[in-house]
C-alpha cells in the first residue's frame, strides 16, 4: 500500500518538472525571437533614417542658393537605442548605441563630394538634425 502512495507523489512531481521545462524551454524560444526581430526593426529603421537624410541633402545640393538650411525631424531611438549621424566627405554614417548593439549604415553621396565639402555630427537625442549649404560646404548639426 505504502508504494502507491509513493508513486501518486512521484507521477506529480515528474509532471510539474516536465511543466517547469515547457515553461523555460517556451520562455526562451519567445526571447530569442524577440531579440532578432527587434534588431532586425532597428537595422531596417536605421535604413530608413540614412535615406530621408540623404535625400535632403541631395535636395539641398541641388538648391540654386548660395546659403539654405532644412530642418529635419528624426527619431529619437531606433529600438531602444541612441545613435549618431556623422557626415564627411566619404559619405554618410549612422551608428547606434550602446556599443554592445552597434550598428553601423554607411551611405556614398553620389559624386556630391566632387563638388562640395561636407562636415558634421549630430546625436539622436535632440529629435532633429539641421542641414546646411553654405558655398560648396554642406555640414550637418
Amino acid at each position: 500500500m505504502k508504494m502507491k502512495g509513493q508513486m501518486l507523489v512521484f507521477e506529480q512531481v515528474l509532471i510539474f518538472t516536465i511543466s517547469v521545462v515547457i515553461f523555460i524551454t517556451s520562455f526562451a524560444l519567445f526571447v530569442v525571437y524577440q531579440n532578432h526581430y527587434s534588431s532586425e526593426t532597428s537595422h531596417d529603421q536605421l535604413i530608413q533614417i540614412r535615406e530621408y537624410v540623404m535625400s535632403n541633402i541631395v535636395e539641398i545640393a541641388d538648391d540654386m542658393d548660395f546659403e539654405s538650411s532644412v530642418t529635419l525631424s528624426i527619431p529619437k531611438r531606433v529600438g531602444n537605442d541612441f545613435y549618431r549621424i556623422r557626415l564627411t566627405n566619404q559619405g554618410l554614417n549612422i551608428t547606434s548605441w550602446p556599443p554592445t548593439n552597434a550598428t553601423e549604415k554607411f551611405s556614398t553621396l553620389y559624386d556630391l563630394n566632387q563638388t562640395f565639402t561636407f562636415s558634421g555630427t549630430v546625436a539622436s537625442d535632440r529629435g532633429k538634425i539641421i542641414i546646411y549649404k553654405k558655398g560648396n560646404s554642406i555640414y550637418i548639426q
